[in-house]
């Protein structure tokens, strides 16, 4: 009975995994980065290359490629406060947004790429 059991939990299991594997995999290859729109996103509450002038927006440049995809990560689960920000572009207010959903947006590859990006700034 015990046997049955591990196979029935291995039939389920095994199928799972390669559904999830060939996800991320989907996710990472082939999957074309509009980097210079997602810039300009970041820029209109982070300020020009990162460099915030608000008090409530951290500065991007220079932290650590780590540091700004592990502060991604915590927006992305609602680790850290949302607070709803206006972004500005151009002079001109756009649309109210939060970093959760801003997080929630990003593919694993676009959030590697605006952190390896903002680091170097």
């Amino acid at each position: 009975m015990l046997k049955i059991k591990y196979f029935l939990i291995l039939l389920l299991l095994v199928p799972a995994i390669a559904f999830a594997q060939q996800g991320v995999v989907a996710e990472d290859l082939g999957q074309a980065v509009d980097l210079p729109a997602l810039i300009k996103q970041c820029e209109g509450c982070h300020g020009p290359k990162g460099n915030s002038t608000r008090d409530d927006v951290p500065k991007l440049p220079g932290k650590p490629v780590a540091k700004i995809e592990e502060s991604i990560a915590q927006f992305y689960y609602y680790e850290r406060h949302c607070l709803t920000k206006t972004p500005e572009y151009d002079g001109k207010e756009g649309n109210p947004m939060d970093m959760c959903a801003v997080a929630n947006s990003l593919s694993k590859v676009e959030i590697q790429e605006l952190a390896e990006y903002f680091s170097t700034q």
